[in-house]
């Protein structure tokens, strides 16, 4: 084939000054042929070269170190042949044979493994999910809380593959509580329940993982999904893919949802704007169907179970014991009860966000935020102050009068029985719209 140039020129010749092919060819030097095969050429696309096969000296051995590589497939991981030890294997089994050094067999067998072990020749097929089947996830956000401290936070997404279409909602924490919150807030917003959900194997859910598909169930869970009548389906583990639409989900709401990042002073209502987020969302068209998500969401809803008119109440139950103080551990944080609790058995009802501490009645005592820092504590004085006004005189045998900020220690210590009961009930007064370090700080002022 001529060079570019060369055939630009014979038609340039012909098709801008008009020469004829006899002309042509007197003044390029070409025979007649050549001059009409590239006049009257169409394509000029450039065939594609095919590879040259390199004849190697490792060539006769190559189907015996494939069979090797093969065998390899049935073999544990760490008992597979490395490059290194089929060169050796050569050497020890066919020393007239092996005619190439250490090098060529590595790079050999590192192609051979990249043919046997990736999948890049099976490709990847769309697949068509049903209407009515959700997936979920976690993951991790950062907010601003209202003292503009930056703080971690969860994400819980559940997305339908069939739309594309999703909610998502978020919470301090990643517990069994907040999953059930969150799955139970987004069909409560549906008005529908999907009828099967695909997991990973969070502990939220799953007790213990068996052999296969087999799963123990946290009890929580499973009475969750029972009430709902949900089918819960857990992935392989490791094999997050198995539930690719959420997981593509979660990182286009963080992108689209969560930037900049949010200050959120109240999780309750930072949740319902999140699900006006995500009806909007819904009004854009589907990547590949060509409808809108909203449109072809409804299909999902169609496929999906009623609620159940019978509402499940989110939360566990927990046994424990207040210390001398009438403070509770639960988890790795103190809760205050109330000082007549001190030593005594107590119950805690456990939701996503708070913490009650009731008696052993199951009369509730107080009722605190759950808090998810380590090593926290949560105080609500107004238990123990409403208490000691009507016994004053006992107050500075408390454990709790230590607790209470050194201005009003000073304060009662000075003040007659009476006048203690009085600013006792004073301090209670201020403490049921405010907290410690304001009933503190308003003493200041007085004094």
């Amino acid at each position: 084939m001529l060079s570019m140039d060369d055939i630009k020129y014979i038609r340039r010749m012909h098709d801008v000054e008009g020469c004829s092919i006899r002309e042509i060819m007197r003044r390029s030097g070409y025979y007649c042929e050549t001059v009409k095969k590239y006049l009257d050429m169409e394509d000029f696309n450039h065939p594609p070269q095919p590879p040259k096969e390199v004849p190697s000296l490792l060539d006769p051995l190559k189907p015996i170190i494939d069979e090797w590589l093969e065998n390899d497939l049935k073999a544990p991981r760490k008992q597979r042949h490395t490059a290194k030890r089929v060169y050796d294997r050569l050497k020890e089994e066919y020393p007239d044979q092996l005619e190439v050094k250490l090098r060529t067999v590595q790079y050999y067998v590192s192609q051979k493994k990249k043919e046997l072990y990736t999948q890049k020749s099976k490709g990847y097929i769309p697949l068509e999910h049903p209407a009515g089947e959700a997936q979920v996830d976690f993951c991790q956000f950062f907010y601003y809380d209202n003292a503009n401290t930056l703080k971690e936070g969860r994400k819980l997404t559940v997305s339908f593959p069939q739309s594309n279409g999703a909610y998502c909602q978020v919470f301090r924490g990643e517990n069994q509580e907040c999953l059930l919150q969150g799955l139970q807030n987004i069909m409560k917003h549906m008005n529908k329940v999907p009828y099967r959900m695909v997991f990973d194997n969070l502990s939220a859910a799953v007790a213990h993982i068996g052999s296969g598909k087999e799963r123990v169930l946290t009890e929580g869970f499973k009475r969750f999904v029972e009430h709902y009548g949900i089918e819960p389906v857990f992935c392989n583990t490791s094999a997050g893919w198995e539930k690719g639409n959420v997981e593509c989900k979660v990182g286009y709401e963080r992108r689209n949802m969560f930037v900049p990042v949010p200050t959120i002073l109240n999780f309750d209502e930072f949740n319902k704007r999140l699900f006006e987020c995500c009806q909007r969302d819904m009004q854009r068209e589907h990547y590949r169907k060509e409808q809108l998500i909203a449109e072809l969401f409804e299909a999902d809803r169609k496929a999906m179970l009623p609620m159940n008119p019978i509402d499940f109440k989110v939360s566990r139950f927990h046994t424990a014991k207040a210390d001398k103080y009438g403070k509770v551990m639960f988890e790795t944080n103190r809760y205050s009860s109330s000082p007549k609790l001190a030593q005594e058995a107590v119950y805690l009802e456990i939701t996503s966000d708070t913490i009650t501490i009731m008696d052993q009645r199951y009369n509730p005592v107080v009722t605190h935020p759950r808090l998810y820092e380590k090593d926290s504590e949560s105080m609500d004085w107004l238990p123990y102050i409403s208490l000691m006004a009507k016994r004053p005189t006992a107050l500075k045998y408390t454990g709790f009068y230590q607790e209470l900020p050194q201005i009003w220690q000073n304060y009662l210590s000075d003040l007659a029985p009476e006048e203690k009961r009085e600013a006792l009930l004073t301090l209670n007064t201020i403490l049921q719209k405010h907290d410690i370090s304001a009933a503190a700080d308003a003493l200041e002022v007085a004094l």
